[in-house]
């Protein structure tokens, strides 16, 4: 188990999974929305995707990372920041792409399940080179 390392380095195997997932989530969360939003003709620029998936980002790091020291690696936590980051985008893609919340809600319902789905496979696969690491 990874917690039989000691602490020092479980802390830092989490913060290597939680930032190479937030990274990629990012990268892939500013191109999604861009090609969406640019799909639907509401704006072509990277600027509003770039804003929204920085602060996504933000939380899920704020989020992820103290609950996976106190619960251990768990499919829940990526349910909490589906949650909190549905909210905050919600709050934000209104503000920034001036819409009606009946327009923004599947617009950001679909990028928060497709991110969803690469949180889940990117934290399996980390999980899996640090265990196997560990282990030798």
């Amino acid at each position: 188990m990874i917690f039989q390392a000691d602490f020092g380095t479980v802390i830092y195997f989490v913060l290597i999974i939680y930032l190479g997932v937030s990274l990629i989530l990012f990268v892939a969360g500013t191109g999604i929305m861009q090609m969406y939003a640019n799909s639907k003709e509401w704006d072509k620029s990277f600027k509003i995707p770039i804003k929204i998936n920085g602060i996504w980002s933000v939380i899920s790091i704020a989020i992820g990372i103290p609950l996976t020291l106190l619960i251990g690696d768990s499919v829940m936590i990526d349910f909490i920041r589906f949650g909190v980051n549905m909210l905050v985008g919600l709050l934000l893609a209104t503000r920034y792409y001036k819409k009606e919340k009946g327009d923004i809600i599947p617009f950001i319902l679909i990028i928060q399940f497709v991110l969803f789905i690469i949180a889940v496979i990117f934290s399996n696969i980390y999980s899996i080179l640090v265990l196997s690491f560990l282990n030798g």
